[in-house]
């Protein structure tokens, strides 16, 4: 009885284009990453940082290259929204939901406090995303449930 040999674990000279599916290793080759050793280097966080690479194709790699790891992004302890009181929102949110609320005047946790949710519901491209990660990030636990149109919410928030 013969059995035919396990495959060996991938080496860290091996070439990325024996190990990975054509769009994954172009993808990588662009940046100039084309061996295991460079993508190990890079794994986790100089990885993500990768244009075009987002959270799916980071998994399939992952997956492929390091079979039985996982890497979580790790989680934030609550904020304290007391002690912030007229501190700045940059490094709270995201750089998109602050580019938004600064468009608007709103630059501090106390105006941002003041907004919710009647003033941020109406912001132009402040969307149910930006909604979540404000409750997420000041209002543990609240859920504004805003309705189909801002008009229609404009009137029920009075």
């Amino acid at each position: 009885m013969t059995t035919s040999p396990s495959p060996s674990p991938p080496r860290a000279s091996e070439r990325l284009q024996d190990l990975l599916p054509p769009d994954l290793w172009k993808l990588l080759a662009r940046h100039d990453i084309t061996t295991l050793a460079q993508v190990e280097e890079l794994y986790p966080a100089k990885l993500l940082k990768i244009h075009y690479l987002g959270p799916v194709r980071f998994r399939q790699i992952e997956a492929l290259l390091f079979p039985g790891r996982r890497y979580e992004v790790p989680m934030q302890a609550p904020i304290e929204t007391e002690d912030l009181d007229g501190t700045s929102l940059e490094g709270l949110v995201s750089r998109r939901v602050l580019i938004t609320l600064r468009r608007h005047g709103i630059k501090t946790v106390q105006q941002l406090m003041a907004a919710y949710p009647r003033r941020l519901v109406e912001i132009t491209g402040f969307g149910i995303q930006a909604l979540r990660e404000v409750e997420a990030t000041f209002f543990e636990g609240q859920r504004f449930e805003p309705m189909k149109s801002r008009k229609t919410m404009r009137n029920t928030i009075k």
